[in-house]
């Protein structure tokens, strides 16, 4: 794609036109390699021409070039793997241990977190079992929240609290019966980490919202941890 508008931004084409490709040119090229600088400070690479970097190109002309400038998609984002982190969390316990993980967007960024939620027999009481959400972190997932007692589905709600969204659970066992969903808010640094008192709240309707780990019949359906 570079080569193709510094080709045209290179050949016999108006001075003004051909200065607007080259600058295409170098969005996309930003744009490949995440260069925070070369797009002005613009977040992960996201793709962008401003206009006034081309004062007198026709106004018909700018969609085409920004569209050039962008049809090359950047490397996707890769998360740093889960089991590493999940092994350090777990280690003091034995196998067999298996996990249901979902990566959702949670905090609107457009770089999901994960939802996991981990299962086998000693990682598991009467009450349920652990649900971590992980942020992507620098070098490797962040721990955001580790909530026990809690059973799928776990779903994430369309509402939303300090600009993450709200997560709900299923609790039963443990004396909670006959079981209920709770709501958990995000209170600016985590969730609740009990969703069996306050400030976890009950949720007495259906939960309509996105489930993104389902009711399982056994944590072997889940991918091994070890």
């Amino acid at each position: 794609m570079r080569n193709r508008l510094m080709f045209f931004a290179q050949s016999r084409v108006p001075n003004d036109l051909r200065f607007a490709l080259g600058q295409a040119a170098k969005v996309g090229d930003a744009r490949r390699v995440g260069d925070r600088e070369a797009l002005g400070g613009n977040p992960r690479g996201v793709c962008r021409v401003d206009p006034r970097e081309m004062p007198r190109v026709p106004v018909f002309i700018i969609p085409v070039l920004a569209g050039l400038a962008c049809s090359q998609s950047p490397a996707p984002h890769t998360s740093p793997p889960l089991a590493p982190k999940l092994n350090e969390l777990v280690r003091d316990q034995p196998g067999p241990i298996h996990y249901f993980a979902a990566p959702v967007d949670l905090d609107g960024d457009r770089i999901p977190e994960w939802i996991v939620h981990v299962a086998g027999p000693s990682v598991c009481g009467t009450g349920g079992c652990d649900t971590m959400v992980f942020k992507d972190g620098e070098n490797e997932l962040e721990l955001i929240t580790r909530i026990p007692l809690t059973r799928p589905p776990i779903v994430v709600a369309d509402t939303e609290t300090d600009g993450w969204r709200d997560l709900m659970v299923h609790v039963s066992g443990g004396g909670i019966l006959p079981g209920q969903d709770a709501r958990l808010r995000y209170d600016g640094a985590t969730y609740a980490v009990n969703p069996t008192v306050p400030p976890a709240e009950p949720v007495a309707a259906e939960m309509p919202d996105e489930i993104v780990i389902a009711p399982f019949q056994s944590f072997k359906e889940g991918e091994r941890l070890r």
